[in-house]
């Protein structure tokens, strides 16, 4: 009879417990399924909630509704977002903070887990992408971002954009990072950012489709006001590498090519403001212009030509040496070829300047050399004309020899022994040092 006794005092222990339990899990469930319904989560509760407590401004938020599942989470519609002081800002976005299951009932903070962003555009300025490396480094809440378009301006104009993206900024191992997967130009884009340090930053840029690989190490001592860094570059087994140093301007040291047009050394400086702006000087030890030609004429000279209004907005300057010495300048949406020289003795000079780009692309020019004949006399001549890259075309408008103007009859027979002699179905000829002496020989 005892122990009948203990045994259903045992068995009510148990139910008691188990009553307890579940009272405990039903009430916990209705207070995660009601409660923030009673609150008044209004567009002005949220933003300064947020504003205060995570130094993010939100605006234009047109709805805000509660949703229970897959966790507890407020969902804000047609919202525009500013992430602190503006160093990167979200337009047009659907989006949902991921509550603290455990606080939502204390709702005056809005303590959140995580920030999931989806569609819209996310815009950063390049000016301030110092700033985006620091908002990284400091983040401590996951913000989460869907079919996303990343915009990078600079000075109010797209410069680059990775569309239909997914992106994450959070903490993993202690160390701050932002991971961006998408496309850019229908091809898929891998960006990464890690803060690895205190003092160093690593990205890790790749578009595998177009054997893109990038990766550079940064390094600050005054939160990327200023830093140094080391970039390694990898397009079609083609090599970029160089040091640089950013204080008002960019400099870069110790720059190599390495590829199957080129092996050069380079150094110069770049700048942002006022405006986009570059200073390269290149020394190249071997280059092979029969090969690059036919890529420029493919590229930019040809029906439907790529990147031509990039080009145009380019400004500054490549100066070479070693091999041959001239300058390549970028400026006011023009190119122009000035100061040419090749060959050690007895050197050809050469300008050109751009005129068009495309399949009506024009090329002007003037090639000036010096003559020696049977005599041994040496008579300066000078040969200006223009030529089309597309159809070969080329046409001299001038020839001076020895000072004395040839006339348009004799400048005919020239033009058409060039075009056979030198140029021979073939732009790139028009490059070949032993050909156009071989031209200059006939007068």
């Amino acid at each position: 009879m005892k122990k009948k006794l203990n045994f259903i005092f045992k068995t009510k222990k148990i139910y008691k417990v188990f009553l307890y339990f579940l009272a405990f899990f039903v009430i916990n469930f209705f207070v995660y399924l009601f409660i923030p319904n009673f609150f008044n989560y209004s567009p002005n509760l949220i933003q300064k909630n947020l504003n205060k407590n995570s130094n993010i401004n939100i605006k234009n938020i047109s709805n805000v509704s509660y949703k229970f599942f897959p966790s507890p989470r407020l969902r804000l519609s047609g919202s525009n977002l500013e992430f602190d002081k503006n160093i990167f800002k979200v337009e047009g976005a659907e989006i949902e903070i991921i509550l603290n299951p455990l606080s939502i009932i204390n709702y005056k903070t809005l303590d959140y887990d995580k920030f999931l962003i989806k569609e819209g555009l996310v815009i950063v300025e390049i000016e301030k992408i110092n700033q985006l490396f620091n908002y990284i480094k400091n983040n401590k809440k996951k913000i989460i971002f869907e079919k996303s378009n990343f915009i990078l301006l600079r000075e109010n104009r797209k410069f680059f954009e990775i569309v239909d993206s997914l992106a994450k900024i959070n903490s993993k191992n202690n160390v701050q990072q932002l991971n961006i997967n998408g496309l850019f130009n229908n091809h898929k884009i891998s960006f990464v950012l890690k803060n690895i340090s205190n003092i160093k930053t690593k990205i890790e840029f790749k578009i595998p489709e177009l054997d893109v690989s990038t990766n550079i190490l940064l390094e600050t001592k005054d939160s990327y006001k200023t830093y140094k860094g080391l970039v390694n570059i990898e397009v079609i087994n083609n090599l970029f590498q160089f040091d640089f140093t950013k204080g008002k301007n960019i400099t870069i040291n110790k720059g190599f090519v390495r590829s199957g047009l080129t092996n050069s050394l380079f150094k110069g400086e770049i700048s942002f403001k006022p405006y986009f702006n570059f200073n390269i000087n290149i020394e190249p030890s071997t280059f092979i212009i029969e090969k690059l030609v036919p890529i420029l004429e493919q590229k930019y000279f040809s029906e439907d030509p790529g990147n031509i209004e990039i080009i145009k907005k380019f400004q500054g300057s490549l100066t070479f040496k070693n091999l041959f010495e001239g300058n390549i300048i970028f400026e006011n949406r023009e190119i122009l070829l000035k100061n040419f020289k090749i060959g050690k003795t007895n050197q050809l000079f050469f300008d050109a300047k751009i005129l068009k780009l495309g399949k009506k692309g024009k090329i002007e020019f003037n090639l000036a050399s010096k003559v020696q004949n049977k005599n041994i006399d040496v008579k300066n001549i000078k040969i200006s004309g223009y030529i089309i890259p597309s159809t070969l075309k080329v046409n001299f408008e001038e020839i001076i020899f020895d000072n004395n103007a040839f006339t348009e009859k004799k400048i005919k027979n020239y033009e058409e022994k060039f075009k056979y002699e030198v140029i021979n179905n073939s732009l790139s000829n028009v490059f070949n040092e032993q050909k156009i002496r071989n031209f200059l020989k006939a007068f």
